[in-house]
């Protein structure tokens, strides 16, 4: 742990968002409980529409029946009368039921809204969690503080650095041979690291890989044409290339960052 920057305002910034989602989950759960109620209403008003389209079925079946009978005079016209009127009754009850049913359909709420709050406060709470738990600075890897920049009890500003970790766990030299040198370079080939202030020290490591390329000091585009100058120099030096080279075991007296070495590839 490298240092702790003070926790409690995210505490409190955490403890709000737990907060506010078991609210909206406590809100959820009510509001459910609603709408399973609310189904069940439309459930049952639906299912009142097939009896009375029964009855209505009934009803108008019974006056065609009557109807023919009465000009023979085998039904009176009262019997007539009320076949009619039932059959108005169950029109009127059909049309009251489905009333009903599509109203009853129409009062389920959605739990969508809700659903989607208490994913947000999830989200929310999750940040705060992880503002709470970077309040804790850690050091990525094994290495020695240096340039520190800052003392107990100042205000620490974002994007400044306060110091400078020196990764202790992977060293690497980095070796710059003339083009010329390259050929038969591959990576794996085993090196030798010298250090020019340990004479007679050496280090053992491995070539990790072979730089790409590197800016050329001519050649360059402008407006995306290629710059060429008029004058040419007709002493051509060779261009140099990064090797890198993988420390093994290093002696942690022997290496700092930007030590002189000479590396020594074995081909």
């Amino acid at each position: 742990m490298l240092y702790v920057i003070d926790q409690e305002p995210y505490q409190y910034a955490r403890d709000q968002a737990l907060a506010q989602l078991h609210n909206l989950q406590a809100q959820l759960a009510i509001e459910t409980t609603q709408v399973e109620s609310q189904v069940s209403h439309a459930d049952a008003s639906r299912s009142g529409v097939p009896g009375a389209q029964a009855r209505l079925d009934l009803a108008q079946r019974t006056l065609a029946r009557l109807a023919p009978l009465e000009r023979n005079g085998f039904v009176t016209v009262e019997q007539l009368d009320q076949a009619r009127t039932e059959v108005a009754t169950a029109k009127a009850a059909l049309d009251e039921a489905q009333q009903a049913a599509t109203g009853a359909r129409q009062a389920v709420r959605s739990i969508a809204p809700l659903e989607a709050a208490v994913a947000g406060a999830r989200s929310a709470l999750s940040l705060a969690e992880r503002n709470l738990r970077v309040t804790v600075v850690r050091a990525p890897c094994d290495g020695i503080v240096t340039a520190l920049d800052v003392s107990a009890g100042e205000y620490a500003v974002a994007g400044h650095p306060l110091f400078t970790i020196v990764n202790t766990e992977e060293w690497w030299a980095v070796g710059n041979f003339r083009e010329t040198q390259l050929a038969g370079t591959q990576t794996g080939q085993n090196a030798e690291v010298y250090l020019v202030g340990m004479t007679g020290r050496h280090v053992h490591g491995i070539v990790d890989s072979l730089n790409a390329g590197v800016l050329p000091d001519e050649g360059t585009t402008a407006d995306g044409l290629p710059r060429v100058p008029r004058s040419l120099n007709w002493v051509r030096i060779a261009q140099r290339f990064p090797v890198r080279v993988k420390l093994i075991d290093p002696p942690p007296d022997l290496v700092r960052i930007g030590e002189t070495v000479s590396v020594v590839i074995d081909r």
